[in-house]
């Protein structure tokens, strides 16, 4: 198997001491594989010099592994934005052209290779995906892959991914379920149509993994470690090769919730005596850390010094950081307020029992389409002229929501904009960037803002920004309080990490700045 080269400046292989840390071996422009022993080699395709866009190809004597499959967002940015998009009927084509997707044959689904007129390989490139977590930068890509290709990660992942495949309207978002495109079917009167619907689905092979069991794949064993990130389900992967052991930590901190699954993992990837290790390096410039305790505290104080209705931003998938503003708004006698999104997101998990039911939040119900679930709107009605909308039956109010969306209406504890706008003291109500036009309804006459998310990092996100401070502003919710933990360990972490596991080798991806992890 021919791998790709790396160029110096992109990464650093170097032999870890315990007590020091110097690189041995560097690459050179020239070298074109990465070759550990005679059985071991790899590419990183994606994740290098940049953070997010995890792509790395193992192989181990004859068993190829792709670690994550994720998006690149600051490569897809360059290109594409809201208003100008990939296109499903050029497939993987526009993909290809600018360098988002590997050009590698045996790897992408049949029905897309062969509409573009590319070749299709009837073997898979790969064995299997090992998937670190559900993050679109390490899962994103998921959607091109074929559907032979065993898909290994944990339940929490998979969960996830389903959320998300069953709520999102990206064309790309086949992440559970392949559902064959550019097929037609014959009909009873000797034509065709478009395959649709459940008969163009195919269930993707995913096997779910138990914390710490070792699974065989051919002739190598891989162990999920679960990890502390900014969404559940995270996991670092040990990988035991007849060539020598390799650790691939995905994403992970230890000043979260659950930092006592980061440090056991270092343990295990100290006990493997890894040959080589790939290590994200999100922050590795950075020597300090907000816990999530930091966020909990200081959210209480904000809270409980507003009588108006609390804002709340942070990531939709975060439900740690779920967790940290329910009991926020519990401790100061109100109620946390989500979107029919995360309200399915935390249906799908009632099941683990680590996160709040769905009952004990209040889920939030929009106006959408026609906006007939109010009764301060009207519609027109053929025989009797203009009348209220809610007045419509059922049926045509829940038309104007998308058949996931529908079986939450009906719940006892929906609340609407009118109850935020009458009763704001009651509520912490998470409110995203893409439903800040609910404002208009809402019209808070006072009330507080608090963020809970990175702070921007690019010319897009500071644009982004503006304009959320220009609704902001125009609601009277000014200030900003940023309150936020990020989800990934600082440098003087990872250094400490590494000095422990002690790999022979050591490849940092995920970063920008992989000259400091030797520094």
């Amino acid at each position: 198997m021919v791998v790709t080269a790396l160029a110096l400046t992109s990464i650093l292989l170097g032999k870890i001491r315990r007590y020091g840390r110097e690189p041995k071996t560097r690459l050179s422009e020239k070298m074109k594989y990465i070759v550990m022993g005679k059985g071991l080699k790899f590419s990183v395709l994606g994740g290098k010099d940049e953070v997010g866009g995890n792509k790395v190809l193992l192989e181990s004597g004859k068993t190829r592994l792709m670690l994550d499959f994720g998006l690149s967002f600051s490569r897809y940015k360059e290109y594409f934005a809201e208003f100008l998009q990939p296109r499903k009927c050029n497939a993987l084509l526009d993909w290809f052209e600018f360098g988002l997707l590997p050009r590698m044959k045996g790897l992408y689904r049949k029905d897309y290779s062969l509409h573009c007129g590319l070749e299709f390989e009837e073997e898979p490139l790969v064995d299997a995906l090992l998937l670190t977590h559900a993050h679109l930068d390490h899962s994103g890509l998921i959607h091109f892959l074929r559907e032979d290709i065993s898909i290994l990660c944990t339940r929490e992942t998979y969960l996830i991914l389903k959320a998300l495949e069953e709520t999102s309207s990206w064309s790309f978002g086949d992440a559970v379920n392949l559902r064959k495109s550019f097929h037609f079917v014959k009909t009873r009167k000797g034509g065709y149509r478009r395959l649709e619907g459940e008969r163009a689905k195919t269930p993707r092979k995913f096997v779910l993994l138990e914390p710490y069991e070792k699974y065989s794949v051919d002739d190598v064993e891989v162990q999920a470690v679960p990890v502390d990130h900014s969404l559940p389900g995270a996991c670092a992967f040990i990988i035991y090769t007849d060539y020598g052991n390799v650790v691939y930590t995905g994403d992970f901190r230890f000043h979260g919730r659950r930092g006592e699954l980061t440090r056991k993992f270092v343990k295990l990837a100290r006990k493997a005596s890894p040959e080589l290790m790939f290590c994200e390096g999100t922050r590795i410039g950075e020597t300090e850390n907000v816990t999530e305790e930091d966020v909990e505290r200081r959210s209480e104080e904000i809270v409980a010094s507003s009588d108006g209705l609390v804002i709340v931003n942070y990531p939709l998938r975060d439900l740690d950081r779920l967790q940290t503003f329910f009991d926020v708004a519990r401790k100061c006698g109100r109620k946390l307020v989500v979107n029919l999104r995360q309200a399915y997101l935390l249906k799908s998990f009632e099941e683990t029992g680590e996160y709040p039911r769905l009952e004990d939040v209040a889920v939030y119900v929009g106006r959408k389409g026609w906006g007939l679930m109010s009764d301060e709107f009207y519609v027109h009605l053929e025989d009797l002229g203009w009348v209220k909308g809610s007045e419509l039956d059922e049926k045509q109010v829940k038309l104007d929501y998308c058949k996931w969306e529908r079986g939450f209406l009906d719940l006892e504890n929906t609340v609407t904009y009118k109850d935020l706008r009458e009763r704001p003291e009651e509520f912490v109500w998470r409110c995203d960037n893409f439903e800040l036009n609910e404002l208009i309804d809402v019209r808070p006459s006072r009330g507080v803002y608090i963020r809970s998310l990175t702070e921007p990092f690019s010319d897009d996100m500071v644009i982004e920004e503006k304009r959320v401070r220009n609704w902001l502003r125009h609601f009277n919710l000014l200030p900003v309080h940023q309150v936020h933990a990020s989800g990934h360990a600082n440098g003087e972490e990872i250094r400490s990490m590494i000095r422990v596991v002690e790999p022979r080798k050591l490849v940092p991806i995920h970063t920008e700045a992989p000259q400091l992890f030797f520094a």
